[in-house]
């Protein structure tokens, strides 16, 4: 295991750019989500919208 971890003169760069993957990735994945909220809403409104008026 020691092996798989030790990578050298390099194992800081590759580290680290794993380590920012797995924070941008993980930004967007709560952008995604925070947007998917936001979209459903909006389209709960104007699906209410179009309701009451054919309703009228």
């Amino acid at each position: 295991m020691i092996e798989l971890l030790d990578m050298g003169k390099y194992g800081v760069f590759i580290w680290t750019s794993y380590c920012i993957s797995i924070a941008v990735i993980g930004g967007l994945m709560v952008w995604i989500l925070g947007q998917r909220k936001k979209v459903k809403t909006h389209l709960r409104r104007l699906e209410a919208q179009t309701i009451s008026k054919t309703s009228s």
